[in-house]
């Protein structure tokens, strides 16, 4: 077994190392990406976890689990669910005590059938615990960013062919989007977040960029209706407006964040200042970043920056909100938004081996709006920048 592929077993030891710091006694995990994380696999199953043991108990698609996880068959069933799960914990002398569960994305549903079934049990939620692990990132999992970021960057050659006075947000968004498929984007993105809706990202133009949906604090677009009001819509570009792609990739569990500029011509003047300042801001972030670093002081420098170079009225504004964003970016990895926030008030410190996405946009008035975002590896020294788009202003 190569290392690629023993990464699971080893995120499961540091887990089962994990669970001594939490009261819970064992943990049940059903979310996809945590089964994907641990066992290799999104299948329908419930993956139980103690301090000296392991199993994974299949509700459907036992065959296809086998062929595609590292974990030895010894250690995987098929299941009908709860109920099997907690006829193993008995087998392991484990039928009280406290079980850990990803309460955070729990439907409440499920809570409660699971509180009455395991009802010798106290349940607490250990979603930290899990999202505290995923912050830095194995070999297998720095590869396929790198791949993501590799396709996200086909989008960007393709707006370089298409984009022209005229075409439709819709229709730019869609070859964007069949650039990526075609390159290996598995068509979906994940956001830990609950009734969450968006088309495959953002992509706006003129006066779009200012309409902020309530969903993200970010660059929305408006969408095709009411039903889904962000994304592309059916405004067709002009010369001269700005244009904002912020579309990522998903490739074998992990994202690539990336957002980009574009005109068709000439950009406004104060865009064009507006977007010479916001790189110059995430040049000197970049220099930032190295482990020890507090995520608080990394915000609390870019708005410093900001105003330097007499950019502060314009740096992390959205909209028509005099409000500014209060992060200048945040973790990536299995979902599109993970743990850390670059933002006021956080505390915690970068390490080695966590990727991130900086995320600067600036907005003077309404469609006067420029974005920047690159997808960062964390090293022992510095960074690596994983996106390989150019980050200029691009002028078509």
């Amino acid at each position: 077994m190569g290392p690629l592929q023993n990464g699971p077993l080893m995120r499961i030891k540091k887990l089962q190392k994990a669970l001594s710091s939490t009261s819970a006694d064992s943990l049940l995990l059903s979310y996809s990406r945590s089964t994907l994380y641990y066992a290799g696999t999104t299948h329908p199953a419930i993956f139980i976890v103690t301090p000296e043991d392991y199993h994974l108990l299949v509700m459907r698609g036992l065959d296809r689990v086998i062929e595609e996880t590292c974990l030895d068959t010894d250690r995987i069933s098929s299941g009908k669910g709860y109920k099997d799960a907690k006829e193993w914990l008995k087998t392991r002398k484990i039928e009280q005590g406290t079980l850990g569960m990803e309460l955070d994305i729990l439907p409440a549903t499920q809570y409660f059938q699971v509180s009455e079934l395991f009802s010798e049990f106290g349940i607490i939620d250990i979603s930290g615990l899990i999202l505290e692990q995923r912050k830095t990132k194995d070999p297998q999992e720095i590869e396929y960013t790198k791949e993501a970021c590799r396709i996200v960057d086909h989008g960007h050659q393709r707006i370089l062919k298409v984009l022209r006075e005229g075409v439709t947000e819709i229709e730019l968004s869609s070859e964007i989007e069949d650039a990526h498929r075609k390159a290996g984007h598995e068509g979906l993105y994940f956001i830990r977040q609950p009734d969450f809706f968006m088309g495959l990202g953002p992509l706006a133009s003129g006066v779009n960029l200012s309409k902020i949906a309530g969903k993200i604090q970010s660059i929305t677009g408006v969408g095709l209706s009411p039903s889904i009001p962000m994304g592309a819509s059916t405004k067709t570009i002009k010369k001269g407006e700005m244009i904002v792609v912020d579309i990522p990739t998903h490739f074998h569990g992990y994202h690539a964040d990336q957002s980009r500029t574009y005109v068709i011509g000439s950009p406004p003047d104060i865009c064009r200042t507006m977007y010479i300042g916001m790189k110059e801001i995430a040049d000197r972030i970049i220099e930032m970043l190295r482990p020890g670093v507090r995520c608080d002081a990394l915000y609390a420098n870019a708005l410093t920056v900001s105003e330097e170079l007499g950019m502060g009225p314009y740096f992390m504004r959205l909209g028509t909100e005099s409000k500014r964003v209060a992060f200048v970016g945040h973790g990536l990895g299995l979902e599109l938004n993970e743990p850390p926030l670059l933002g006021n008030n956080n505390h915690e410190v970068l390490e080695e081996g966590m990727i991130i996405a900086l995320e600067l946009e600036m907005s003077a008035s309404i469609g006067e709006v420029v974005k920047l975002e690159d997808t960062i590896l964390i090293t022992s020294d510095g960074v690596e920048v994983l996106t390989i788009t150019p980050r200029d202003l691009h002028k078509v």
